[in-house]
């Protein structure tokens, strides 16, 4: 027998066990679900539910409990729900808020607890209202007539960016008010990179998943030739195209009412869009909820801002493919997540 093959063995099981220990502690220290809070639709005062999204990060089957706490004033009833997920699997639960105030901040901090046996998972998340006031308001690009909006804002780099939402009985509008160091007008597909603001509007289910189209509208606004343009990137029946994508020229879309204006550094991005056009995604009723997702092109400053990665978006395998790419954008340091942002339609900011 060779003198060095009961050592190695006797090594080659410790290493073995070890790494199994290592491997097992690991397994039980590692949060085994994701947990995230959805926007809230309707502002608080009006009672709304509030949504939590939990996804199990392993394969196998797992079962506790989901706690809520919001701001020390509110009132959440039920606060517990019980937790069973399957291995892989994703679920909204819902909660009832009974007792609530608007902040004119639109700020809402929230605490998830999942407890999970033998796990405790704490998440911390400050949730906002992503909601359209009904109204109407005349695209000039000013902002002066949006105070009674709900703005949602996020920062990146120190650089802020506000979205509001409005909607009347013909169309949905929408304001952006990006915070940037200068203005770039677009030149054509081959000037340098221009800032611009892009938007998705989809249905909460796609009428169409495996259908080989975008199941979206998306339109991007910009200047251009003088003044502001707004480009239609897609509709729900766009075929997905993963070749050259087409120059924004040849995708003009008239139907929409857009006004760009500088003031300061702050660039403003107005826009409507008709209801008739949008009508295979939404329509004008009080709490119809449907996704709205927005990125900030910036390329000569901030780069990318992408508000679905400032509520939390899980990274997706099919998200090379939520967003259309335009000849002329410019490659961001890092890809957009998927283009689902939870959005709604109520009566008042009140």
């Amino acid at each position: 027998m060779n003198p060095f093959t009961r050592p190695f063995r006797q090594f080659v099981d410790g290493v073995v066990v070890a790494c199994a220990m290592l491997w097992s502690s690991w397994g039980m220290s590692a949060e085994r679900v994701e947990i995230r809070i959805e926007p809230l639709t309707v502002p608080p005062a009006t009672q709304p539910l509030i949504s939590v999204v939990v996804r199990n990060r392993l394969d196998r089957p797992c079962q506790g409990a989901l706690s809520i706490s919001g701001p020390s004033d509110w009132r959440i009833a039920p606060d517990t729900r019980p937790l069973e997920l399957a291995g892989g699997a994703e679920q909204r639960f819902a909660f009832n808020i009974e007792r609530a105030r608007n902040v004119e901040a639109n700020r809402y901090p929230f605490t998830i607890v999942a407890d999970l046996g033998e796990q405790r998972i704490r998440w911390e998340q400050t949730v906002f209202v992503a909601s359209a006031p009904y109204a109407r308001v005349t695209v000039d690009g000013r902002p002066d007539e949006w105070k009674d909006a709900i703005p949602v804002s996020f920062e990146r780099e120190g650089k802020s960016t506000s979205i509001s939402t409005f909607w009347s009985r013909r169309r949905l509008y929408a304001l952006v008010a990006v915070q940037e160091q200068q203005h770039v007008f677009y030149t054509g597909a081959e000037g340098p990179p221009c800032d611009a603001v892009q938007l998705a509007i989809s249905p909460l289910e796609s009428p169409d998943a495996s259908g080989g189209t975008t199941g979206r509208f998306e339109f991007l606004l910009a200047s251009a030739d003088g003044g502001a343009r707004c480009y239609q990137l897609a509709a729900c029946d766009t075929i997905r195209e993963f070749g050259q994508p087409p120059t924004l020229e040849s995708l003009v879309c008239d139907e929409a009412e857009v006004a760009i204006l500088r003031e300061g550094d702050i660039t403003y991005y107005e826009c409507s869009f008709p209801f008739g056009l949008l009508r295979e995604v939404l329509e004008p009723a009080e709490g119809r909820e449907f996704f709205l997702s927005v990125l900030v092109h910036d390329p000569d400053g901030t780069g990318l801002r992408d508000l679905g990665q400032a509520v939390g978006l899980w990274a997706r395998a099919d998200d090379s493919q939520a967003w259309s790419r335009w000849r002329g954008m410019a490659r961001g340091d890092r890809p957009p997540v998927g283009n689902q942002v939870r959005w709604g339609l109520c009566t008042s900011k009140y």
